[in-house]
């Protein structure tokens, strides 16, 4: 099964950010920021999304990374 990884943690480092500051900074709710970098996603809404990458200025590749087998759940 695949998953998606939104790399929040890892470019809010780059940028010595806070979750709360890229939520502050990207009108994203902080739930919303949370959620995305605690735990790889099996769906992701493209409205937050799209915001947490323009407030970076980074590419999607940059933003998300696919994990997993390839296999599909039941």
């Amino acid at each position: 099964m695949y998953r998606v990884k939104v790399r929040v943690k890892e470019l809010c480092e780059e940028r010595n950010w806070s979750l709360n500051e890229l939520s502050r900074r990207s009108g994203v709710t902080y739930t919303t920021v949370r959620r995305y970098a605690m735990q790889p996603m099996a769906k992701i809404e493209i409205d937050p999304v799209s915001r947490i990458k323009e407030t970076f200025g980074c590419s999607w590749d940059e933003l998300l990374e696919l994990l997993g087998d390839g296999s599909f759940e039941e």
